[in-house]
């Protein structure tokens, strides 16, 4: 009987726990396998391809095999060629329900792309890159265009730009209609455009901000084939510009079949006007043009001999600086400038106008008191003086033969003494001697001069630029303080060597050694016919070759113009016989390459 008890408040306990546990509702579910598969596309009403659709109140049904839900369908979903307003798309059930706000075009065939919006409801698991085709006509257009997009500059993909064709052939329809096929970039810079007519066709590309479909100059970028595409490849099964790539299988992405290269590019504000004056220095004015190759006619400042008025533009011509060198001339708190330049009209032309300012000067800086009044100056420590001239000294190893010491100042320099620089070297035994050297000043402005070794340079020495007081005097009459620099070239025994044997050059070209994401430059030459050249010190790693064809040899990349049908200056990557544009640099090496400048960029 005491047993048959036991049994019986053992079988209660085992009860009230299991209800407990049932009751428990705030422990989650454990176990079960993630779910990784994608949804099913169960059917689509009509089918795909349907042709004589209707032009008003159409309604396209996707059903699938679960929950799903559409992951920013502003952006990823787009009917080709677009109307006015976006497609409406809403959710019922496991289904998505399309329909169109406005009438579709007669006779015309439409491709709806889904893009990656398509997943399922639980995980997050993306339906492939669905593209449904329809016309309203009795058929459907059937040939295609692939095309490859990049940034002009870095050469890296552009991802998410519309990529856009127009039948008809003026530049005004890149502003004022909206395209008459159109896709958008992968990942990779990769598009595909459907279901497109045997006509010819304008090509433009732009990265549409605003998503209105069209082109809009002063905050897109923007690209364009020079002439007429006349499409021919035919839409089927099996191409491999049609395969769904996942994100992560970059070498698959890459090979696919490109037919157009496109270079996306920001281009110069089209109205010229001052955009900005102001003084930054009590003997500095800084003037702002809204473009480049700005022409000032004249200009003047009142009480001011213009004779003695240093004007600095940039490379560009787009920053113009004053600076007032006539030390008798006292510059007021407010300094009234007056510029005739050619500024933009009504008219959208270029006419010489007057301009007038009226510039404060900034506030005096407090001065930074190096010295506390609390303690005594320690033996050969000097107070900051007030006419002291700072400036900086740039001596990089990997540029030091090219550039050598590199001297940057505040203020235009009026001179410099000579006698009172040295340049010296030390070996790595100890053994010191001196260098001559030139002194060279910056074709674009007189704040930066360099001091540039003359001789061979030898990798383990240290060189020094010894500069004594008063060796330097700026406009404003400070002068220089005692200062060495030194600079040690390494002999680390794993450190590399580049050599690029270039040839095949005609004009001017930048070249330049860059990681492999295009976004730190290692080092750069600009040269004007065929050269060796060296790149010492480098670290075991990956690196690209970048080159600019810098056709008004001014040292940088001019960009393009839709209005004037010029493409930016063209930038292009050296790569290897297997095309391959990462060159790997091992410990311990000394790598030549053969550049044909003509291969490059005829290809």
């Amino acid at each position: 009987m005491k047993l048959y008890n036991n049994v019986i408040y053992l079988l209660i306990a085992l009860m009230l726990y299991i209800l407990g546990s049932c009751a428990n509702t705030t422990t989650p579910p454990t176990g079960g396998i993630k779910d990784t598969i994608p949804p099913r596309l169960l059917k689509v009403i009509p089918d795909s391809g349907r042709v004589n659709f209707p032009l008003k109140g159409g309604v396209i049904e996707m059903k699938f095999d679960e929950y799903i839900v559409l992951k920013e369908p502003q952006k990823s979903l787009f009917l080709s060629p677009p109307l006015e307003k976006r497609v409406e798309t809403k959710i019922r059930g496991k289904s998505i329900i399309i329909t169109f706000p406005l009438s579709l075009d007669s006779s015309q065939t439409y491709s709806l792309n889904f893009g990656n919006s398509i997943v399922d409801n639980n995980e997050g698991n993306q339906f492939y890159n669905y593209v449904y085709p329809f016309s309203t006509g009795d058929y459907i257009d059937s040939l295609m265009v692939s095309g490859t997009i990049l940034n002009a500059v870095t050469l890296l993909p552009a991802e998410d730009i519309t990529i856009a064709l127009y039948k008809d052939n003026s530049d005004s329809v890149l502003y004022n209609s909206l395209p008459d096929a159109y896709s958008k970039s992968d990942k990779f810079g990769f598009f595909v455009i459907r279901n497109i007519e045997p006509r010819p066709y304008r090509v433009f590309a732009f990265k549409d901000n605003n998503g209105n479909n069209k082109y809009d100059p002063e905050n897109e970028e923007v690209a364009f084939l020079d002439t007429l595409f006349q499409p021919t490849k035919i839409l089927k099964k099996g191409l491999k510009e049609l395969e769904y790539v996942d994100e992560k299988d970059t070498l698959i992405a890459m090979s696919r079949p490109s037919q157009l290269d496109l270079y996306l590019f920001r281009e110069n504000p089209d109205k010229q006007f001052i955009r900005e004056s102001k003084r930054l220095q009590p003997r500095m004015v800084y003037v702002k043009f809204s473009t480049p190759e700005a022409e000032v006619l004249s200009l003047s400042v009142d009480g001011a001999d213009s004779l003695k008025i240093v004007k600095e533009f940039n490379i560009r011509r787009d920053s113009l600086i004053l600076w007032f060198t006539d030390t008798t001339y006292k510059v007021p708190d407010t300094l009234k400038l007056s510029i005739n330049y050619l500024k933009t009209d009504s008219l959208n032309n270029l006419s010489p106008f007057e301009e007038n300012f009226k510039l404060v000067a900034p506030k005096p800086v407090k001065q930074d008191m190096s010295i506390s009044k609390d303690r005594s100056l320690l033996p050969g420590e000097r107070v900051k003086r007030a006419d002291l001239l700072e400036f900086d000294i740039d001596a990089n190893p990997t540029l030091f033969e090219e550039e050598g010491f590199v001297l940057k100042f505040k203020a235009p320099i009026l001179s410099v003494n000579r006698d009172s620089l040295k340049l010296v070297f030390k070996t790595p035994r100890g053994e010191e001697g001196k260098m001559p050297y030139i002194i060279q000043e910056d074709s674009v402005t007189s704040r930066i001069i360099r001091i540039k070794p003359q001789g061979r340079i030898l990798t383990g020495y240290e060189y020094s630029l010894r500069i004594a007081d008063n060796a330097l005097i700026d406009i404003y009459k400070h002068t220089n303080d005692s200062i060495v620099k030194s600079v040690s070239l390494p002999r680390d025994e794993k450190l590399s060597k580049l050599i690029l044997d270039i040839y095949g050059a005609n004009g001017s070209y930048i070249v330049e050694l860059t990681n492999i994401t295009r976004d730190k430059i290692f080092r750069s030459y600009k040269i004007t016919g065929d050269k060796k050249l060296n790149f010492p010190y480098l670290q075991t790693g990956k690196y690209s070759v970048k080159i600019t064809e810098d056709i008004n040899s001014n040292g940088i990349i001019d960009t393009g113009s839709i209005k004037d049908k010029r493409q930016p200056e063209k930038v292009r990557l050296y790569t290897l016989p297997d095309g391959s544009s990462v060159i790997s640099i091992p410990e311990s090496a000394e790598l030549e390459q053969r550049v044909d400048l003509k291969q490059i960029f005829n290809r």
